[in-house]
């Protein structure tokens, strides 16, 4: 496949020259992508000092310069977090150099998100700056150990605008500019829940005055249908509660993301109210009993009450 990206150096890349499996490890060799002349000297370079060439995507990132964004495997790693290497290399048509390189277990250009692929390399929130999207893994099994990260570069410098456990890129309210839908990965360890159990729910940020801020509360109609979807979710979970203890994991754990999700769209008293009818309805056991109310508690008067309020709108998105 040949990337021509808004006026960038046509850069050939072949599909899916790395196939992530479901732990994050590449298993399928497929050969180099070729890259336009211009990058040819400094890619030559870096292969023989053991970075072999995996990904490229090409992108005029700033004005009066050319750019390649390109994931390296390290044959030469000395820690298992030197795997690979992401770099966005510039070129002044005389000389490339690389102007950002970090280290990481993963890489991938291939994301999730199918349509966010097709964003790559143009520019998404608006501001006449275009954006590589990249996704990471630090080798961690866990909702934050899979960041999509975006950069720009501005005067001939990367800078990382966006971090996290990105779901969708999307515009939302149809004005031009790509929402972020984000995991709240807060929550992922609460309560010693099992994974598949853990609550959570997406927080959104959308770009205003140069940088991603929190805006959840100006989508009423994302969060009206997330709501909708968990409670058909929360109907479906009570068939598996039995007095097994953990039998009502997965509904409790529903339960909470319910309040979370009102929360975000701005109704934390309404979200208290549903979470503590629905933890106080569909008791099979003395044990189910004492765990709900324990965390109605925790909602009510505890640490979780305060994390159901902590983020205000217009909270930059933290990066670190």
């Amino acid at each position: 496949m040949t990337l021509s990206l808004n006026g960038c150096q046509d850069v050939m890349i072949n599909d899916r020259a790395t196939q992530p499996s479901s732990s994050g490890q590449v298993e399928k060799e497929t050969p180099a992508p070729q890259v336009s002349a211009e990058f040819r000297p400094v890619i030559a370079q870096l292969a023989s000092e053991g970075l072999r060439l995996k990904e490229a995507l090409g992108a005029d990132l700033e004005a009066g310069t050319h750019h390649l964004a390109a994931i390296f495997q390290n044959t030469k790693k000395k820690e298992a977090f030197q795997e690979y290497e992401f770099r966005i290399i510039e070129s002044d048509g005389r000389a490339a150099k690389t102007i950002y390189r970090r280290a990481e277990f993963f890489y991938s250009f291939d994301l999730d998100d199918a349509e966010a692929n097709k964003l790559n390399g143009t520019d998404i929130n608006g501001d006449g700056i275009k954006e590589i999207i990249v996704q990471s893994s630090s080798g961690g099994n866990c909702w934050s150990c899979n960041p999509t990260e975006i950069y720009q570069v501005k005067n001939h410098k990367a800078e990382l605008i966006a971090a996290g456990p990105v779901q969708k890129i999307v515009d939302l309210n149809k004005d031009g500019v790509q929402e972020l839908v984000i995991t709240d990965a807060r929550w992922e360890a609460y309560d010693d829940f099992s994974h598949a159990s853990a609550p959570g729910a997406f927080i959104i940020y959308t770009w205003r005055n140069g940088k991603y801020v929190y805006a959840s509360r100006d989508f009423p109609d994302y969060y009206k249908t997330e709501i909708e979807r968990l409670r058909k979710e929360i109907e479906q979970a009570k068939a598996d509660i039995t007095a097994d203890e953990l039998s009502d994991e997965s509904y409790t754990g529903l339960a909470v993301s319910l309040a979370i999700t009102y929360a975000h769209a701005g109704d934390v008293e309404r979200g208290l109210k549903e979470l503590e009818t629905l933890l106080n309805s569909n008791v099979k056991s003395p044990a189910q009993a004492k765990h709900r109310a324990e965390i109605l508690e925790d909602f009510r008067k505890g640490e979780s009450n305060a994390k159901l309020r902590e983020m205000k709108p217009g909270d930059p998105m933290p990066l670190g």
